[in-house]
């Protein structure tokens, strides 16, 4: 029995222990970072930190103090751009709604003359009929007025 179970042990720790492996890899990339790479990595960690420390302490403050001298200055020249923009724009869309109405005044001024046309189209189709009914009345009176001459001669 006690063979079993060194045997189901050693079994377990094949199977389902795995510390000396990662042990031995741990060892390894350590190994590997440490003594290939000759701290190369530290090394540019720090110049990135100068290069940081550089910017906080010297470049950022200049920045800061360009901005603030600048800045007044820059606020109302921004504002009259606005303004320069806003009247701008107040003008064409004044242009925009005169053109509207031109167009809108030139539509009707057209629809206006087609009417006249229509009109006029119109009455001399009227006259015309007026013309052929009293030509006609003039013939029916001048045949009915013949018809009485010829009764009246007794």
């Amino acid at each position: 029995m006690e063979r079993v179970r060194r045997d189901l042990s050693e079994i377990y720790s094949r199977l389902f222990d795995h510390r000396p492996i990662l042990q031995a890899e741990i060892r390894y990339l350590v190994k590997e970072f440490e003594e290939k790479r000759g701290f190369r990595e530290q090394r540019g960690l720090e110049s990135v930190d100068s290069v940081i420390e550089e910017l906080n302490n010297q470049s950022v403050p200049k920045a800061c103090e360009v901005l603030s001298s600048g800045f007044p200055s820059v606020l109302p020249r921004l504002e009259a751009a606005i303004q320069i923009a806003n009247r701008i724009q107040q003008k064409e869309q004044e242009a925009d709604q005169s053109d509207r109405l031109q167009a809108s005044r030139d539509r009707r001024k057209a629809e206006w003359e087609t009417f006249v046309k229509e009109q006029h189209r119109k009455a001399a189709e009227v006259e015309e009929e007026h013309e052929k009914a009293t030509d006609w009345l003039k013939q029916r009176y001048a045949e009915m007025e013949k018809d009485l001459g010829k009764f009246t001669m007794f």
